[in-house]
């Protein structure tokens, strides 16, 4: 029997040492001063919304002052003499930053950007009005919160998930605030004040000299943006940070150690997330009980642990399983389901950006399913040394799954961080040739896995051979595919659009076969079932089709890879009645450099954007008819159209112009220039 050391304890013993190491100088100042630089960026996020109130201003003052003078006292802050209060009081300006900050995007952007929250938030409101959430559609929430549809969760049928699809703390957590009379923003105040408190959680369970970078990470943006933007990951992180710091604890049968098992099963009602964690929480507990006491009391200790953590995640549960257990055990599975549209930034961006591996996502979850096995395994021969990876070797198998979302992978860092610093370490026994196999082994079944993924593609191809614009909106309001299916049975495809790491609901099926039937082509048009749904003409698109659990998107689809930009950019004066005013039209491409070509056709409109509504300009252009808008020029070989304006009435709204090109094959407008409005009148400007 083995008796490890944990690091903590280590520092404990070498703490005179460790101090010397922190003098004036040491590299520890260079920590203090990303800080400083984190805190600075604090006060840049404020200055972005401070017109919602000049509060802001101040504490975008406040923000770039602290950070200035953290960068200037680093050497200090790090040195022997400093008070630990010097520096909680940091802590305590970047926890604030944080909370002021999320205020701030609560006022400019209220509406709720995931159903998840909103989904949560309004089954918190079911349960209060005596309604069991899991047996209810939530589909009212999309409205109550404002969720815009290309924030719905699309099952490959094309219908939006409905049900609530989390254990019950997810909503149980705000029960507290909406009886309390809370309830605008409700879902949002809570997670906000839960990734606050793992800000301070993380703080005082690592290391006393990792502690600033504690401050970096969990000011990122990705983590405060989860956190405010409905991503409520922000609820189960610091208790799974609790564990890891507890659960030595728990080994050792020291006070607060039965704290870590009970966090676990909280963990573990909130959010799926932490069940794939759980078995590499029991190795841990198993192996380090074991090392210390023998494998009996190991075992007697796992039980226990188990014990509790499923007691701490049954007690949310059990008053909706007694209510409705199949709607409560089909709402907590929903994530594994099969017919939920994947999506993410794992493996399976791959599918929805180059549609590899489209029909193969079966694949896919065995490969998640043998690498979150293969590294228990892996866990187990190479305890202790990679024993605080408890947390993130589940990360290997959330990057296979079919869903695999960006907050799976870093949400998890902060726990894995405590864990690093406080649980034991040192070298492991298995032999290499025995990890040469097991690697081996888990890398070939990988690997054939992976080859069957690539081999298994959507019976369905698609491609954009036109499109139709709204003008002016600069978006894309119609779409004609040629759809093709290889398969030898007939399918009913839905199409959606891909915008921005999401699905747009459903589009409507204007003219073509609703089925496809088997080794044919179709052309089909389709329409844009709202706003939220249209693409920009600016940059690309792509149209994808969900079929029978496969994903077939199309390729890029470029509208335009010209623009237009207008030269001067601004009149500032008042421009006399009569006297002519020249604005050029510039051809630019993607990098804004002139793209010096003779002959394109490049038109500019006049618009008057009154109080009462649009009205026409009544400028001249190129002497043209007052009021004849868009008129057309040519460029010349610089690439410049030019466009003499005169305007001779007096209007009390300045005209603003505006300028575009024209597809020569799809005919519709695109390549939009900015708006520069002109203010005429009679006399001197």
């Amino acid at each position: 029997m083995r008796t490890l050391v944990a690091p903590s304890d280590a520092i404990a013993e070498r703490e005179p040492k460790t101090r010397a190491a922190l003098r004036f100088g040491s590299d520890a100042a260079g920590a203090w001063i990303l800080v400083g630089a984190v805190l600075v960026l604090w006060g840049l996020r404020f200055g972005i919304g401070a017109q919602e109130s000049g509060w802001f201003a101040l504490g975008d003052a406040i923000s770039v002052a602290a950070g200035i003078a953290v960068m200037i006292g680093a050497p200090w802050l790090a040195s022997v003499g400093v008070r630990r209060w010097v520096q909680t009081i940091v802590l305590a300006v970047v926890v604030l930053a944080f909370i002021v900050w999320a205020w701030q995007q609560i006022l400019l952007a209220p509406a709720y950007a995931t159903d998840e929250l909103a989904f949560d938030q309004y089954a918190a409101h079911l349960l209060l009005a005596g309604v069991d959430p899991y047996r209810v559609s939530l589909a009212a929430a999309f409205p109550r919160y404002q969720v815009s549809p290309d924030a719905y969760t699309l099952k490959f049928n094309g219908s939006p998930v409905t049900t609530l699809s989390y254990p019950a703390l997810a909503f149980l957590a705000y029960v507290p605030l909406l009886l309390a009379g809370v309830h605008a923003q409700a879902g949002e105040f809570v997670d906000i004040a839960a990734w606050a408190v793992t800000i301070l959680v993380t703080w005082f369970a690592v290391r006393p000299a990792w502690r600033p970078l504690v401050l970096v990470l969990v000011s990122l943006s990705a983590y405060v943006a989860y956190a405010v933007g409905g991503v409520t990951d922000a609820l189960f992180v610091p208790m799974l940070v609790g564990v890891a710091a507890l659960l030595d604890r728990f080994a050792d049968r020291r006070r607060l150690g039965w704290l870590a098992p009970v966090l676990l099963g909280c963990a573990m009602a909130v959010k799926q997330t932490p069940w794939l964690v759980a078995p590499f929480l029991a190795l841990v507990v198993l192996r380090l009980v074991a090392d210390r006491e023998g494998w009996r009391a190991a075992w007697r200790r796992l039980g226990l642990f188990v014990v509790v953590s499923a007691v701490a995640f049954a007690m949310w549960q059990i008053p909706f399983i007694l209510w409705d257990p199949r709607a409560w055990l089909i709402g907590t599975l929903t994530p594994f389901d099969s017919s939920v549209v994947p999506a993410g930034q794992g493996l399976v961006a791959l599918t929805l950006a180059f549609g590899i591996g489209g029909g193969g996502f079966t694949w896919l979850t065995v490969l998640s399913i043998v690498c979150l096995l293969g590294g228990l395994v892996i866990a187990w021969l190479m305890w202790p040394r990679i024993a605080w990876l408890a947390f993130l070797l589940p990360v290997i198998a959330l990057f296979f799954a079919t869903r695999s979302f960006g907050s799976y992978f870093v949400n998890l860092v902060p726990p894995a961080l405590v864990a690093l610093g406080r649980w034991p370490s040192g070298p492991y026994t298995t032999s290499r040739r025995t990890l040469t196999w097991v690697f081996g082994g888990f890398g070939i079944a990988s690997l054939s896995l992976l080859v069957g993924w690539l081999l298994s593609p959507s019976p369905l191809s698609v491609r954009i051979v036109g499109v139709h614009t709204s003008g002016q909106l600069a978006t894309v309001d119609r779409v004609t595919l040629a759809v093709e299916n290889s398969s030898s049975r007939p399918i009913v495809p839905r199409y959606t659009a891909a915008l921005a790491g999401s699905f747009s609901a459903p589009w409507v099926l204007l003219s073509g076969r609703a089925t496809i039937p088997p080794h044919t082509s179709a052309t089909v048009v389709i329409g844009a079932p709202n706003f939220p749904a249209e693409p920009s003409i600016v940059g690309g698109f792509q149209i994808v089709t969900l079929a029978e659990h496969t994903i077939a998107p199309s390729p890029l689809y470029q509208p335009g890879l010209l623009h237009v930009a207008l030269v001067p950019d601004a009149i500032g004066t008042r421009v006399p009645l009569g006297q002519p005013v020249i604005l050029h039209a510039e051809l630019l491409n993607r990098l804004d450099q002139r793209v010096r070509k003779a002959g394109v056709p490049v038109y500019l409109g006049q618009v008057v954007y009154a109080q009462r509504g649009l009205l026409y300009g009544g400028s001249s252009i190129n002497r043209s008819a007052p009021g004849a808008t868009p008129v057309e020029e040519l460029t010349g070989s610089n690439g410049v159209a030019s466009f003499r304006i005169v305007e001779r009435s007096v209007e009390a709204d300045p005209i603003s112009f505006e300028a575009n090109l024209v597809s020569t094959s799809g005919f519709y407008p695109y390549g939009y220039s900015q708006i520069v409005p002109i203010r005429f009148g009679p006399g001197r400007g």
